[in-house]
């Protein structure tokens, strides 16, 4: 319903809901049934995203377990948040992470890797790391793990992502989504509406009844409240991301399967 409610129904298009978890679903297309009814070779998965005159438009999604968990982590957990909004400000107060990387493993893994062994892992600490390196990580970290998840759909549908939409509780907060278009390397296009899940029920709703003539209709439906462009060159976000799936390898198999 989200994917519909960020104007999503054609082939290619795709959002992300970044909420407690975060899933990122691609639209595929209507018609020819995937040739798998399991899991894709980058961990994605086939899905029927909405049905119509009883024809199925397919899509793919790609699956995160911890997104937000991970600033409810430092808020309620370690107290170093007041409120879940105060990451935002707080992160802000440095410009970069100081090469310190959050892998948001704290519920295990999900897309790509399937590894429900891997655990949360914070690396590249020193006595130069406080408060506002150590929450920019995390926010830093989920968008590393956002990027995994576009990655792993292209890779799965084989149908580029040149925009990722995006809602739920994180797209609010400036830090995360700035962070979000340096690691995909792409524009990351923020949903009006913060739940657009709901928004999506009601328009495949209009759909049904006829306020809506087609899936065309709904995708024009949609204007983002504002488009973040990445700040980084291809090499910048290369090396960033290397960074990355190095501090990723790290958390992953902690605890055997």
């Amino acid at each position: 319903a989200s994917l519909v409610g960020q104007g999503c129904p054609r082939p290619g298009l795709a959002k992300a809901t970044f909420g407690t978890g975060g899933m990122l679903d691609q639209c595929t297309g209507p018609g020819q049934r995937p040739s798998r009814a399991g899991q894709g070779t980058n961990g994605t998965f086939p899905i029927v995203a909405f049905r119509v005159g009883g024809t199925a438009t397919w899509g793919v999604e790609a699956v995160m377990l911890s997104a937000g968990a991970c600033v409810e982590w430092l808020r309620d957990d370690l107290g170093i948040l007041t409120t879940s909004e105060e990451s935002a400000i707080v992160a802000a107060q440095c410009e970069t992470t100081g090469d310190v990387w959050f892998v948001p493993a704290l519920l295990g893994m999900g897309t790509p890797v399937w590894d429900f062994g891997a655990r949360g892992t914070l690396v590249g600490l020193t006595r130069g790391s406080g408060r506002p390196e150590l929450v920019r990580a995390v926010l830093e970290g989920v968008a590393h793990r956002g990027a995994d998840l576009v990655e792993a759909a292209e890779a799965d549908s084989g149908l580029p992502i040149d925009a990722l939409r995006v809602d739920g509780g994180m797209s609010d907060n400036e830090v995360f989504v700035t962070a979000l278009a340096d690691a995909i390397g792409r524009p990351v296009e923020v949903s009006p509406v913060l739940e657009a899940t709901t928004l999506g029920a009601g328009l495949l709703a209009g759909l049904a009844i006829g306020t809506y003539g087609s899936e065309d209709d709904i995708a024009e439906t949609f204007s983002p409240r504002r488009t973040i462009e990445p700040r980084n060159d291809d090499v910048a976000r290369s090396h960033a991301r290397e960074r990355w799936l190095a501090a990723r390898s790290k958390g992953e198999a902690t605890i055997p399967e």
